[in-house]
């Protein structure tokens, strides 16, 4: 009866023991499984899902720092996780890898691979609407907004601005609609620049704009008026004088200027010789506040207010100043209209005498605004020839 009972005992302590190791987590197999171990990606912005399977807590992390590639959650408890996988666009059409490496808290540890390549670029489509000409030629100032709807099967995608043309151009995205924005030119020559909606890899459409510049060929001048101050119903439109010509010199000018005084002679013999043909002066008179006698007293001096005492009217041309203080007779409301802040940043150096040939509709056919010294008759002669060599051919006229 002890023998059997002493068995019994044994049997019990072996079976305990067997159990009691059974538990004792170093001597059981933990677990850890990906699924899938590899993405092979399309260039365009892409999210996947992958699971993690794991007996364990576990923890993950990108092997080197690929940050168009990022995972969420990156670490969770035992069990089975479901992990989402975003990706940015493909910058280029060069492929691309990121590694990830998942690892348990015993030390297992898997591997996930992220390809993304511009293999499979040509199952997607990507252009503006309507197939518009890349290239716009936008004019200097008052530019409506531009709305392009893009045509598209990626699930997203970007602008940028070309560097250097931030200033100018805006471009923003609204649903499947680019609105580009142009601001107003403020200086004499043209400028470049361009946008790029850009979805990945080889997906992207680039339009070039470019802008005029104040004093470009074929570029839209700014209307104005001007008037004598003190005289009642003495205004005077640009326009109104140039919509009454074939073309129309806006000559601007100082009496307090000696290169100006000294060419006004040449200015009254090109009128004299082309008003006949169509030709029209408007002079603007950029004056200091402070010298008005001085500027009318020029005037009188030079015959510029002559009258033709048969007709009543007036021999020479219209002229008309503006006055302002010493310090902003280069750089004000006036001068803005065609140099813009040219007159600052040292992009324009002079500023009188200046010679802007339009057409009948205002457009700018020929501009004369280097720094000209006008104290040679060879100098003087020099640009009274071009101008007239350009009248003459403009005009037909004049042995032109």
């Amino acid at each position: 009866m002890k023998t059997i009972l002493s068995r019994q005992i044994l049997i019990g302590i072996v079976l305990g023991l067997a159990l009691l190791s059974s538990c004792i987590p170093s001597d059981q197999t933990a677990t850890l499984t990906v699924i899938p171990v590899k993405f092979n990606l399309p260039p365009v912005a892409a999210t996947r899902t992958f699971t993690v399977k794991s007996s364990e807590s576990w923890f993950m992390e990108q092997i080197g720092e690929e940050d168009w590639c990022t995972v969420y959650p990156d670490k969770s408890t035992p069990g089975d996780t479901q992990i989402t996988l975003t990706v940015n666009p493909l910058p280029n059409e060069m492929p691309r890898t990121a590694i990830f490496s998942i690892k348990s808290v015993s030390g297992q540890e898997k591997f996930l691979t992220v390809e993304q390549t511009n293999a499979t670029a040509s199952s997607y489509f990507f252009d503006f609407f309507g197939d518009p000409d890349p290239s716009f030629y936008i004019y200097p100032r008052d530019v409506e907004p531009l709305k392009l709807l893009v045509f598209t099967n990626v699930p997203q995608w970007d602008v940028a601005v070309s560097s250097g043309a931030e200033q100018w151009i805006s471009a923003q995205r609204d649903k499947d609609t680019l609105l580009v924005t142009i601001a107003d030119i403020d200086r004499p020559a043209g400028r470049t620049g361009s946008i790029t909606a850009f979805a990945g890899g080889s997906l992207s459409a680039t339009l070039t704009f470019s802008q005029m510049g104040l004093h470009d060929y074929g570029a839209p001048t700014e209307d104005f008026t001007l008037s004598v101050p003190g005289v009642p119903d003495s205004e005077l439109a640009f326009s109104y004088v140039y919509r009454r010509a074939r073309i129309t010199m806006l000559y601007m000018w100082g009496s307090w200027c000696t290169d100006c005084k000294n060419f006004m002679p040449k200015v009254k013999e090109l009128y004299e010789e082309f008003a006949p043909h169509g030709f029209k002066i408007y002079g603007a008179a950029l004056e200091i506040e402070g010298r008005e006698q001085e500027y009318f007293d020029y005037l009188a001096a030079n015959g510029l207010e002559d009258v033709d005492q048969e007709t009543g009217n007036k021999i020479w041309w219209e002229n008309r100043p503006v006055f302002n203080p010493l310090e902003a007779r280069k750089v004000n409301e006036f001068s803005r209209m065609f140099y813009g802040d040219a007159l600052m940043t040292g992009e324009v150096m002079n500023f009188v005498p200046a010679f802007i040939f339009v057409d009948g509709g205002g457009n700018v056919k020929k501009v004369y605004v280097d720094n000209y010294v006008l104290r040679t008759d060879a100098a003087i002669n020099s640009l009274y020839r071009n101008m007239r060599t350009f009248l003459s051919r403009q005009l037909k006229c004049c042995g032109g």
